[in-house]
């Protein structure tokens, strides 16, 4: 009931202006600017520890922040939690799922069709194969699934529950490279009305982005993947590297 009551707003931009972030001592990153709107799919990337998650975490103002961070011209911080919720769509990655079936992970109690998220996912094959199907139990007592496949199965539910502002933490640090780029075609498709900032350690899909955020070292600087290869040699080296193949394996 409570998910029908939420209002979710049209598309606008979200604008960074300034943005820091501290826990403790100094700041985790600071000075912060960004504008990125509706379709735009900005990655999100820098050094282990970097302060990623954390940013991505400040949509939820969970904690507080100094600077500004604005969807369409009003501050989240002064939004109530039923208005934040109407705006951003957030998935963690450890993805909490539901012990529950496969269906009701997805939709929450919608009437909708589970199917269409999971082909969006690369998940449907082996929910087919399942002994229940959709009806398929999941968490205690039911099957277990892999890291891969929770992580795919939360991400269906992200794009079962659209929100004008979806940040995506991580969410395919699990997957082969293929699975990961069929799942990205197909999130760019579905969200194509959305602002997504999607945060990564794997940077073979940043050349596809609409803009690119690196962080290190406290500060944070936004630019297209072309100039940042060019400006920054740490994320070039990252992004070499991976081309490699030295980091081509998923974690487990």
């Amino acid at each position: 009931e409570q998910l029908e009551a939420l209002n979710i707003p049209a598309a606008q931009d979200v604008t960074l202006e300034n943005l820091s972030f501290a826990y403790g001592e100094g700041p985790i990153f600071s000075g912060l600017s960004l504008t990125a709107h509706p379709g735009d799919i900005i990655g999100i990337t820098g050094p282990v520890a970097c302060g990623k998650s954390t940013l991505g975490k400040a949509f939820l103002c969970e904690l507080p922040y100094t600077g500004s961070i604005q969807y369409g011209g009003r501050e989240m911080a002064g939004m109530t939690d039923v208005e934040r919720c109407g705006v951003v769509g957030y998935l963690g990655h450890d993805p909490e799922l539901l012990s529950d079936s496969i269906r009701n992970n997805i939709l929450l109690g919608r009437d909708d069709d589970a199917w269409k998220y999971l082909r969006a996912v690369c998940l449907e094959d082996e929910v087919k194969a399942m002994p229940n199907g959709l009806d398929t139990r999941v968490g205690d007592g039911g099957v277990r699934l892999s890291g891969g496949q929770q992580q795919r199965l939360a991400l269906a539910r992200t794009l079962a529950h659209p929100r004008p502002l979806l940040v995506l933490d991580d969410p395919f640090s699990a997957l082969d490279r293929k699975t990961e780029e069929q799942v990205f075609d197909n999130l760019r498709k579905m969200t194509a009305g959305s602002t997504v900032l999607l945060i990564s350690h794997r940077l073979y899909l940043f050349p596809q982005m609409d803009g690119v955020l690196w962080i290190q070292d406290g500060k944070a600087v936004c630019a297209a993947h072309k100039e940042l290869m060019v400006q920054n040699p740490q994320y070039a080296a990252l992004v070499n590297a991976q081309e490699g193949g030295e980091r081509d394996e998923p974690e487990k």
